[in-house]
């Protein structure tokens, strides 16, 4: 059990890959089905265009995104068809959004995510389990993505607690290691919700 001055206050959760599931390799494929290029290229075009920083920081905007992807692709959706295929990726994480709901009562709950408001508009209305957070720290909003110390910062006050009194969790190594040298409690997620609810033990977090 943690001595009492650096008993938990805050849980800060990341979203993809920890809350909801994704994989873009669905929407690669749809895409692919309305353009002259195949899954792989639209995924290499993703991965080297830089586009994603750019959207998730709040550089661009959706029907920026939308009109840049459609000429470099040449794809042939509309505006509203492209968002039902781009938002169409994500599955809930029901242990962790269980999880959500049992720390509501006794925990500040934060939301830190490098996500733009195309997905944040759908996974809002779509999954309950966002109304559950006390603050939403989202890279679009700040103008700054994960790992940069500044979003790290923002969380910390949306979190209203010392670093040390916080536990946050992410699937990447690099962001939970980056948060780490600022102070906090971090957990590495990879599907491992036992050792999760392990580390929560350790830190005497309590669920019920």
């Amino acid at each position: 059990m943690l001595k009492e001055k650096n008993k938990i206050k805050a849980v800060l959760f990341d979203l993809g890959k920890v809350i909801l599931d994704f994989d873009f390799k669905l929407a690669f494929r749809r895409l692919s089905k309305k353009c002259p290029h195949a899954p792989s290229e639209i995924e290499s075009y993703f991965l080297k265009s830089g586009l994603e920083v750019l959207y998730d920081g709040g550089k661009i905007s959706s029907a920026e995104f939308y009109r840049i992807v459609k000429k470099a692709l040449k794809h042939s959706l509309g505006y509203q068809e492209f968002k039902k295929i781009w938002n169409g990726v994500f599955t809930l994480n029901q242990k962790n959004a269980d999880l959500v709901r049992k720390l509501k009562s006794r925990y500040r709950l934060v939301l830190i995510s490098n996500t733009n408001a195309m997905h944040y508009d759908y996974i809002r209305n779509k999954y309950s389990v966002l109304g559950y957070f006390d603050s939403l720290i989202l890279s679009y909003r700040e103008k700054v993505r994960k790992p940069d110390e500044r979003i790290y910062r923002k969380a910390i006050q949306a979190c209203r607690a010392a670093p040390r009194e916080i536990l946050y969790i992410d699937d990447r190594p690099d962001l939970t290691e980056a948060a780490g040298t600022l102070g906090f409690h971090t957990f590495t997620f990879r599907d491992n919700h036992k050792e999760l609810l392990q580390k929560m033990e350790r830190l005497g977090i309590r669920l019920n």
